[in-house]
């Protein structure tokens, strides 16, 4: 598994709501299409590219192994998205 910098593992965290709650509620982070960390743990497989929003945003969800690198499983299907 690769070593997340603090800066990864919070946006790992965000996606899945852990910065709000003790158990994953959603899946999705949107953030600029070149933002560098979620491009980053993109390309290790940690999250995955989704669809294009209003803003040149792009929607990453977290894939099984990102959720891994929390030790946390991911949640049902995201009724945000």
């Amino acid at each position: 598994m690769p070593f997340l910098d603090p800066e990864s593992r919070e946006l790992l965290r965000q996606a899945l709501g852990l910065d709000r709650a003790a158990v994953p509620y959603r899946n999705h982070y949107p953030a600029a299409a070149d933002d560098p960390i979620a491009t980053r743990l993109a390309s290790l497989g940690l999250l995955h590219r989704g669809e294009a929003i209003a803003g040149g945003r792009v929607i990453f969800q977290v894939t099984e192994a990102g959720a891994r690198q929390l030790g946390a499983t991911l949640p049902g299907p995201d009724p945000a998205r």
